[in-house]
C-alpha cells in the first residue's frame, strides 16, 4: 500500500499556497522550473482512509473533488457517489488536479477543507490528488479497484494510459456528463466562430476515442445517447441522468413570491451568453408590464458585462455564489433558463422544477427531460414569447399553480435520488463489479 499521508491543516496549506504564489511572481524563471518548485512544495498527496479490505472499492476520477453547491455537474457527481455507497459498494476518489491548485481556486482555504471533509465523510477508502500520486499507487497496487468511473472526456484522456499500463483488465466507465462536441458546435454556429467550431471537431475526436477505449460510456439522456450513437455506432453506451434529493412537500404559493431567478456557474460559457441575451432582449419587454420586477442572478464568477447591467438597474441583483438556495427558491416567482446553446440535461431546470418553481426555458434548456410546454414548464426560443410566458407566470396564479405542481411531479418522478442506488448497481454489475451486499446475498440464500 502507498504510504499514508496526513491531511494538511488549514494553516499549513495556506502557507504552502502563499509560497507557491511567491514563486509564480518571480520574473525571468521559466515555467518548467517553477513546476519543479511546485513539486517540492506540494508532494503527491495520497490518503488511505480505511483499513485494507478484501472488498475492492470503485474508484471515481474527476478533474476536482465535488463542490456540490457551486455547479450542477458537481452536484450530480456528489449524489452519484452517495448512490453508489447506498448500492453496497465501497468507493475511492481521485482528483486529477493537485490539492494546492484546487485549494487556491476557492476564496477561503477553510471552505476547500469543508468540501474535502464532506467527501471523506461519505466515507472513502482512498483519496488521491494529482496524477503522480495515482500513478504511484496503481503501480504498487494493481487490481486494487473493482471498476473505475471517470467523469469528463479529458479526464479519460489524462488517466487512461496510466490505467491501461498498470491495471489493464479493470473495467472503466466513462461518464460524458454532456456531449461536449455538440455544445461547442452549437456555440460556434451561433456566433459564426471558426475557432470554436475547430474546438468542437477536436472534442468530437477526444470523446469518440474515450468511448472506444473504455468498457462502458454513459450519456446523460436518451436523446444524447442516440445522438452520440449516430456518430459512434459501435460503442457500448447507457444513460445516467440527473438526480435531485428534494424532500420538502410544502411549496409557498404565488402570492408569497416575487421576482425572477436564474442560477448557473458563469465559468460555463452558455450561462453567460444566456443571461446576457435575457438582459438585452427579454427583460426589457417584461419590465414594460412589470417595471419593478427584480431579477436575481446567482452563480460564481459573474462577468463584468452582467455586473454592468446591475450597476445601471437596481432591480437586477447579482448575488454571486450562494451556498444555500432555499430562500431564493421559496421566494422567487419564476425561474428562467434562457440558454441558446449547450448539451446534455440542464441541472438548473430540473432543480427548480423539483422545488415547485415554474420554469421558462428554451428548446436547448429543456432537451433530454421529456418536458411539454404549457404542461410542466414553458419552452420557447423567441424573445417576445419568452417575455410573454414569464409575464403570464408573474400575474396568472392559476397557471402558476398548475405548472408548479406538474413540474415538481415530473422532476421527482424522473429524477429522484431514491432510484439512484439501483441504477448504479445496474451500471457496475453490467461491467462485472458486484457490491458486497449482492455478494453476501449470493453466499446466503436465506437473505432477502
Amino acid at each position: 500500500m502507498a504510504k499514508h499521508q496526513k491531511s494538511f491543516s488549514e494553516k499549513s496549506l495556506q502557507k504552502r499556497l502563499e509560497a507557491h504564489k511567491r514563486v509564480n511572481k518571480i520574473p525571468f524563471i521559466p515555467w518548467k522550473l517553477k513546476r519543479v518548485f511546485h513539486h517540492l512544495l506540494f508532494p503527491p498527496h495520497t490518503e488511505i482512509l480505511s483499513q485494507p479490505s478484501s472488498i475492492r472499492p470503485i474508484l471515481f476520477i474527476a478533474p476536482n473533488i465535488p463542490y456540490p453547491d457551486r455547479g450542477g455537474t458537481d452536484y450530480r457527481l456528489f449524489h452519484i457517489l452517495k448512490g453508489t455507497l447506498k448500492a453496497g459498494y465501497l468507493i475511492s476518489f481521485f482528483s486529477l488536479y493537485e490539492r494546492d491548485l484546487l485549494a487556491g481556486r476557492i476564496e477561503k482555504t477553510s471552505a476547500f477543507l469543508q468540501y474535502e471533509n464532506s467527501l471523506k465523510e461519505l466515507p472513502l477508502c482512498h483519496l488521491f490528488y494529482g496524477i503522480r500520486a495515482f500513478r504511484t499507487f496503481l503501480k504498487n497496487n494493481p487490481g486494487a479497484f473493482s471498476a473505475i468511473f471517470i467523469a469528463w472526456p479529458k479526464t479519460v484522456q489524462a488517466t487512461l494510459p496510466t490505467i491501461k499500463r498498470y491495471d489493464p483488465s479493470v473495467p472503466v466507465i466513462y461518464d460524458m456528463c454532456d456531449y461536449h462536441a455538440r455544445r461547442l458546435k452549437r456555440e460556434g454556429e451561433l456566433h459564426s466562430d471558426p475557432t470554436i467550431l475547430e474546438r468542437a471537431k477536436k472534442f468530437k475526436a477526444i470523446e469518440s476515442e474515450a468511448a472506444r477505449l473504455t468498457t462502458l460510456t454513459l450519456a446523460i439522456s436518451a436523446e444524447e445517447k442516440e445522438t452520440f450513437l449516430s456518430d459512434n455506432p459501435s460503442v457500448n453506451i447507457d444513460v445516467l441522468g440527473n438526480f435531485f434529493d428534494f424532500r420538502e412537500t410544502s411549496v409557498p404559493g404565488p402570492e408569497e413570491r416575487a421576482g425572477i431567478l436564474f442560477i448557473g456557474s458563469f465559468v460555463h460559457a452558455p450561462n453567460t451568453d444566456g443571461v446576457l441575451w435575457f438582459l438585452r432582449e427579454i427583460y426589457p419587454l417584461i419590465k414594460q408590464k412589470h417595471p419593478s420586477v427584480p431579477f436575481h442572478i446567482v452563480g460564481i464568477d459573474p462577468p463584468p458585462e452582467i455586473l454592468g447591467f446591475a450597476h445601471k438597474d437596481p432591480e437586477i441583483v447579482v448575488h454571486g455564489w450562494v451556498p444555500d438556495l432555499s430562500r431564493l427558491f421559496r421566494s422567487s416567482r419564476v425561474f428562467v433558463a434562457p440558454l441558446r446553446y449547450g448539451a446534455g440535461i440542464k441541472g438548473k431546470v430540473g432543480l427548480a422544477m423539483s422545488r415547485g418553481l415554474p420554469v421558462v426555458t428554451t428548446s436547448v434548456g429543456a432537451e433530454g427531460m421529456e418536458l411539454t410546454s404549457g404542461m410542466n414548464c414553458e419552452i420557447t426560443d423567441a424573445p417576445e414569447e419568452f417575455a410573454k410566458q414569464t409575464i403570464r407566470l408573474l400575474s396568472d396564479q392559476d397557471h402558476w399553480l398548475r405548472l408548479s405542481g406538474q413540474g415538481q411531479h415530473h422532476a421527482l418522478r424522473h429524477s429522484s435520488t431514491d432510484d439512484l442506488p439501483e441504477k448504479m448497481r445496474q451500471i457496475f454489475e453490467s461491467v462485472g463489479a458486484f457490491s458486497h451486499l449482492r455478494t453476501q446475498r449470493s453466499a446466503r440464500p436465506d437473505l432477502p
